[in-house]
């Protein structure tokens, strides 16, 4: 489960620049100290994780950082996306932020 957060959290960072723990805490259903737990575990991965504290503080990525598709086509993407289907689960939900992310990669 934590695998999945610490994705869905460098996914959304990705993809909103600058989030509070607070929202991304919200948005996991987890407390805003297990956020800044798998913020420490992001960093000691090796993701370039940058917090600031106070009134436009926030976290956010250093340098653009990007996944790369190593394992999948742009048509196995879809076929994977087509069949995740509803109730979302937060495993489910992270899966689909990553072929997302990764459709929108393949596209550029």
């Amino acid at each position: 489960m934590q695998l999945f957060i610490m994705m869905g959290i460098l996914l959304q960072l990705m993809q909103n620049k600058k989030l509070t723990a607070k929202q991304l805490a919200e948005h996991f259903e987890v407390s805003v100290r297990s956020v800044y737990r798998y913020i420490d575990n992001l960093s000691a991965c090796g993701v370039p994780v940058r917090t600031k504290s106070g009134r436009d503080g926030g976290i956010s990525l250093i340098n653009v950082f990007t996944l790369d598709n190593l394992f999948f086509t742009n048509n196995e993407l879809n076929l994977l996306k087509d069949n995740l289907k509803a109730p979302y689960s937060p495993k489910t939900y992270a899966l689909l932020q990553k072929i997302n992310y990764l459709l929108t990669q393949n596209q550029n």
